[in-house]
């Protein structure tokens, strides 16, 4: 019966019946202000937008055909997606790019195999390392130059010595004695002679 006397079909017995009409008209006026303080309160379309409560929709489309161009674009998104699903590489591919790992290992074991090849790895590494010459060795085998300049001058100091030693090579071969000196002080035979 409330629910009958909330609708207004059935007059409430707690209201006088000459106060009815009145109390009926005063209920209707607080329903009416409550809901245009709810609209005065509720959210523009903007901020639904920002929400994604609303959909971004162009006003160039019709409200009646807005759920069809959202309907045409999941299934465009579907097509596309369908495309690069077809056109994806196979596992031997990927295996061949060394985007997957080529094991025979159960999957749950590959990430502990991969921990031991790298700890391998690392121990192979660090063997060499220890087994590597130092810096005298490979001064000695002319693999580095004996130089204190810095790293960044190396190259200048080498060219500059490689200058030096051509002009020292010049100025010998300028200064040592003809073939007729080294014949009179007899170094060399005189091949005429001979």
């Amino acid at each position: 019966m409330g629910n009958l006397v909330d609708r207004h079909i059935l007059h409430d017995p707690a209201i006088a019946p000459q106060l009815q009409a009145r109390a009926h008209e005063l209920d209707r006026a607080h329903r009416t202000d409550l809901l245009h303080q709810r609209l005065e309160q509720r959210p523009d379309q903007q901020f639904l937008v920002d929400h994604n409560i609303l959909k971004a929709t162009p006003l160039t489309v019709a409200p009646a055909l807005q759920a069809k161009q959202a309907e045409l674009k999941r299934a465009r998104l579907a097509d596309a997606l369908e495309h690069k699903l077809e056109q994806r590489p196979d596992k031997s591919e990927l295996v061949q790019y060394n985007i997957l790992k080529s094991t025979h290992v159960a999957p749950s074991l590959q990430a502990k195999q991969a921990e031991l090849q790298r700890a391998r790895l690392e121990d192979a590494l660090e063997h060499k390392l220890e087994q590597r010459p130092d810096r005298s060795e490979l001064v000695q085998h002319n693999i580095l130059k004996n130089t204190q300049a810095a790293p960044a001058l190396q190259s200048l100091a080498h060219d500059l010595e490689r200058a030096k030693l051509s002009d020292e090579l010049s100025h010998k071969l300028q200064s040592r004695p003809s073939l007729e000196e080294l014949v009179g002080r007899h170094i060399l035979p005189d091949v005429e002679a001979v």
